[in-house]
């Protein structure tokens, strides 16, 4: 009977991010405070009151302790500051209501599928953790503005979005080794 090699044994994932997580997770960080900051816009404009200006709060203030967390998480590291380059491209877009929830749930899209981008490329479990929560919240967020009778569930669930992580996110090719 042929003995069978032993593998060594797996190490276990880091718990702290490493460096290039610091790096996906600053990312995250400042996506998040752009995404606060274009809710506030939105909040401070008045064309909402009631159930819908506390629904867009609550929604800024999500988006905001995403940030606070992150910041957490990276420390020293963290930038603190929005990603300037994702305000511009939406906060032209929020102009009347029916495009403002537009523009939300897409920016919503958005970001679930860049997280979910991040999320296949960290390494530590502190920081994977933290932005899998974030995933299933904005995808909620989406879904709520596909409830309102003029958006479409259907365009949150099945999320036409495409991911804005940064290209060191993408995930590496696995390499193929052939026996002689």
């Amino acid at each position: 009977m042929p003995i069978a090699k032993q593998r060594a044994p797996r190490s276990a994932p880091p718990k702290q991010p490493t460096s290039n997580d610091k790096q996906l997770l600053a990312f995250a960080q400042e996506a998040e405070l752009a995404v606060h900051d274009l809710y506030a816009t939105v909040v401070s404009s008045s064309k909402f009151t009631g159930d819908e200006a506390a629904m867009l709060s609550m929604f800024t203030e999500h988006h905001k302790a995403y940030a606070q967390a992150i910041n957490g998480l990276l420390g020293k590291y963290a930038t603190n500051s929005r990603n300037e380059s994702i305000y511009q491209t939406y906060v032209g877009q929020l102009t009347t209501m029916q495009n403002i929830y537009t523009t939300l749930q897409a920016l919503e899209n958005t970001l679930a599928k860049t997280h979910i981008d991040i999320l296949g490329n960290l390494e530590g479990i502190d920081g994977a953790q933290l932005v899998a929560s974030i995933i299933t919240a904005e995808a909620r967020h989406a879904a709520v503005f596909g409830t309102l009778p003029t958006l479409s569930l259907s365009s949150a669930l099945d999320n036409p979005a495409a991911s804005i992580a940064p290209a060191s996110s993408a995930p590496a090719t696995p390499e193929t080794t052939v026996a002689p």
